[in-house]
């Protein structure tokens, strides 16, 4: 078995040895080939090394600098691309800029085209308001003239007037004398009469009877004479004056010697009102509303507060402005001239000052500085060393203009802010006005309420609402928010009369002729003014006539 196993090994690698022999007889030819073509490469590759070696260095230099030139090519074209890029932006950006100073240019010619238009049509409208401002000069200087012979002419018509009156009502007295004698004629003669058909008592009688008579007339004398200066309440007016305004009317107020009354306005105006001629004069300098009015003692001045922190004082014998008072800082609502001196002036203000001017000079001689705005004041005496002012805060403060001090604060009078301040005619006592629908009457020594004047129907409507005294201390009258007039006694202390139904809107103030034959109301938003005769004069010489 191993001899067979042998063989057969023998048998296959000799088959094997065979095969070997058979498939790598030309190995050996092949790999000669190979040597040969790797050496003739080899040579060949050598001869032309050989060949160009004297070139290679001059072509590698040149080849560097070659690529040496294309690399800063490269260089030069990135940094002109760049450069492009940037001028391609700035020329874009520059031709924005053109267009829009293109467009600019435009625009401007054409604003200078509108200019020049419009500059030639304001030059003609110069020229045409300069030939008109001369003609109203020279029909205000006509106007001018003929108002001071008008003027003249009024003033010899109220002298004559007022003569008439005096001679009329002392007419009336003699006829009411001779009235009363002949009553006490009648009745002595009746007297007798009666005494004769009863002689038992003949001897008594006619004494008594006749000294009854002559106790009796002088006090009918003396009540005639008491209604003649008496006022007696009106139940209408006896005129309306209606829109007189533009705007609406804050303020009316009355002279001192009663030649006048006038009003002030939203307008900027103040309409200034002869009371026998019922002539108006406009009087205007104001730049914005007009707030309070007060004429000084001979009404030879006005003064006017206003909204745009200023204070104008007008000269009514030349109707023109002759001071402006600048100095507050806020809304000025109230001014008095000091009435023992027409050339002082005092102001009360929303910046919480009160001012004393001196007209002669020019300028604020005193700031008396309070702790809330100021809606009204008053002066209490003739030489104004002592003022009353009523304020937001809803007190009632006394000053005295000497120091700047304050006399005394009169807190929790109202639970609304004070609207108005006015002194009694005997000048012991002050009536406020309040938005809590309420008007005290205060006596001013003693620093004590008197009584409170309020009723169902009145309500404050206005933050300005002037209440007043009449003349003869015996009324107190105020404007209510429906346009309704409230009156009241100070007699008896009840609401004597409600006008109502002639006003169409919020009353803005109630003022007094001085000689208590007038009484003056005004609106706000309705612009009305009526006119009310509270004097028994008229009804005595109609009475009388009849």
């Amino acid at each position: 078995m191993v001899e067979e196993s042998t063989d057969y090994r023998q048998f296959i690698w000799q088959e094997l040895k065979e095969r070997d022999e058979h498939e790598q007889q030309y190995h050996v030819m092949i790999s000669s080939n190979q040597h040969l073509l790797k050496q003739v490469n080899h040579y060949r590759v050598l001869a032309a090394s050989q060949k160009i070696s004297g070139n290679a260095a001059h072509l590698e230099q040149q080849i560097q600098h070659l690529k040496e030139e294309r690399a800063d090519m490269y260089k030069v074209q990135s940094e002109n691309a760049q450069r492009l890029v940037h001028m391609n932006d700035k020329l874009r950006t520059l031709e924005d800029l053109e267009a829009q100073q293109k467009k600019s240019l435009v625009d401007t010619l054409a604003n200078n085209k509108k200019l020049a238009d419009k500059s030639t049509s304001q030059t003609e409208q110069l020229r045409e308001k300069d030939g008109a401002i001369q003609v109203l000069q020279d029909e205000l200087s006509a106007l001018q003239l003929e108002i001071t012979t008008i003027e003249g002419k009024n003033h010899r018509l109220s002298k004559e007037n007022h003569q008439l009156v005096q001679r009329w009502m002392e007419k009336m007295n003699q006829e009411a004398d001779k009235m009363n004698e002949a009553t006490e004629f009648y009745e002595t003669a009746l007297q007798r009469a009666r005494s004769q058909q009863s002689p038992t008592n003949s001897s008594n009688r006619p004494g008594s009877v006749a000294s009854t008579a002559s106790s009796s007339s002088p006090s009918n004398k003396d009540q005639h004479k008491m209604r003649v200066t008496s006022i007696i309440l009106p139940d209408r007016p006896y005129r309306t004056l209606a829109n007189i305004h533009d705007g609406d009317i804050y303020c009316i107020q009355a002279s001192r010697t009663g030649t006048y009354f006038a009003t002030g306005s939203e307008d900027r105006r103040i309409k200034l009102f002869d009371r026998y001629s019922m002539t108006s004069t406009t009087l205007s300098g104001s730049l914005q509303s007009i707030t309070s009015l007060d004429f000084n003692t001979t009404d030879d001045f006005l003064v006017a507060t206003s909204t745009d922190y200023s204070t104008r004082v007008w000269n009514l014998g030349t109707r023109r402005l002759a001071h402006t008072l600048t100095g507050h800082i806020g809304k000025v609502f109230a001014a008095r001239f000091i009435p023992a001196d027409s050339s002082r002036v005092v102001t009360g203000s929303h910046d919480r000052t009160i001012k004393v001017w001196d007209l002669t000079k020019g300028w604020c001689t005193r700031t008396i500085f309070s702790f809330s705005s100021c809606n009204d004041l008053a002066v209490l005496d003739p030489d104004g060393h002592t003022l009353v002012s009523g304020h937001l805060d809803n007190t009632l403060r006394l000053w005295d203009t000497k120091s700047g001090n304050g006399i005394k604060d009169l807190q929790g009078l109202h639970r609304g802010q004070i609207t108005s301040v006015a002194v009694s005619p005997d000048g012991g006592s002050v009536l406020t006005n309040s938005r809590d629908n309420t008007l005290k009457w205060i006596d001013i020594r003693m620093y004590e309420v008197l009584h409170t004047f309020q009723a169902p129907t009145y309500q404050n409507g206005i933050n300005w609402s002037r209440a007043s005294f009449s003349p003869d201390g015996c009324y107190v009258a105020a404007g209510g928010k429906d346009g309704s007039i409230h009156i009241w006694n100070t007699r008896n202390m009840q609401l004597e009369r409600v006008l109502q139904g002639f006003h169409k809107s919020a009353v803005c103030g109630v003022a007094w002729h001085s000689m208590g034959s007038e009484m003056y109301t005004a609106d706000m938003n309705a612009k009305t003014v009526c006119i009310w005769d509270t004097s028994i004069e008229k009804k005595t010489q109609s009475f009388v006539m009849k």
